[in-house]
């Protein structure tokens, strides 16, 4: 653990912070917090206390507050949490593998952070303290179905919600640990998915991949519904594959228009491993 010295400088500028309940502030926040000083000086300022030990640089302007009671060299708030300020107020939630984890549906811990943004961010990916964060962009007409999630007693996040998550997985299974770890988050979710919900977000999200996704492992699953037919007026003559990563090959389910590119006993078999 550094050896961290306080000088009467840093300790003004701490308690400004604390104050004004700024954890995470930029670097503009921090020329408004010391008017008196030149941004040359203040910037120098923040290099210094990230040195000491005192700040966190998330990235180029983005600063967090270091607790005293924390180790610098391994500090990092909440994974969620930092998405969240990563993001600096654009429109964001937390998606694909991260939601999953939110919605208590993962089986292995996130080696990532995944957010889904809908503006292009640069970078659309980046490391701090060894954790990676990857910002996966949505245009405006898949740009929905989030909610606030509590994350602990004082912080929210936005996150998608159960049926949206869903929804993304399929849409892009790359981001949420394969077609196998999705169908184990579907079938332990079954009884608490709202269906109507379910089906007005595919309407609006409009994919047919998603659509014969989800139909085929609902039925595989046999699991209850009460939109499988809508689903089966919904999907087109177009085939898809289950998995977009795998090689195409594998049986055909021509009920659903899909290529079933995935071991079949392994996903017979993934609610219960």
């Amino acid at each position: 653990m550094k050896n961290r010295t306080l000088s009467k400088t840093y300790s003004a500028f701490i308690n400004k912070l604390i104050e004004r309940d700024m954890d995470c502030f930029t670097v503009h926040e921090a020329y408004g917090l010391l008017p008196h000083s030149s941004s040359e000086a203040v910037t120098m300022m923040l290099s210094e206390m990230v040195k000491k030990g005192w700040l966190l640089r998330f990235k180029q302007g983005l600063y967090h507050l270091i607790p005293l009671d924390r180790d610098p060299e391994t500090f990092l708030p909440n994974w969620h949490l930092t998405a969240s300020y990563l993001a600096q107020g654009k429109n964001y939630y937390i998606g694909y593998y991260s939601a999953l984890e939110l919605h208590s549906l993962i089986t292995q811990p996130a080696l990532m952070e995944r957010v889904v943004v809908d503006k292009q961010m640069k970078p659309g990916a980046l490391e701090i303290q060894g954790v990676k964060f990857q910002f996966i962009y949505h245009n405006q007409k898949h740009f929905f179905g989030h909610q606030k999630v509590k994350i602990d007693k004082y912080e929210k996040v936005n996150c998608s919600d159960l049926e949206k998550t869903i929804i993304d997985c399929l849409y892009k299974p790359e981001y949420a640990g394969g077609v196998v770890e999705i169908a184990k988050a579907l079938y332990k979710s079954h009884q608490d998915i709202d269906y109507f919900k379910l089906l007005d977000y595919l309407r609006r999200f409009d994919n047919q991949a998603v659509i014969k996704r989800l139909g085929f492992l609902l039925e595989m699953y046999e699991i209850n519904n009460p939109i499988i037919d809508r689903l089966l007026d919904l999907k087109s003559s177009s085939w898809t594959t289950l998995d977009p990563s795998m090689p195409k090959e594998g049986r055909t389910v021509n009920r659903w228009r899909i290529q079933i590119n995935e071991d079949i006993d392994t996903l017979k078999d993934a609610p219960h491993t």
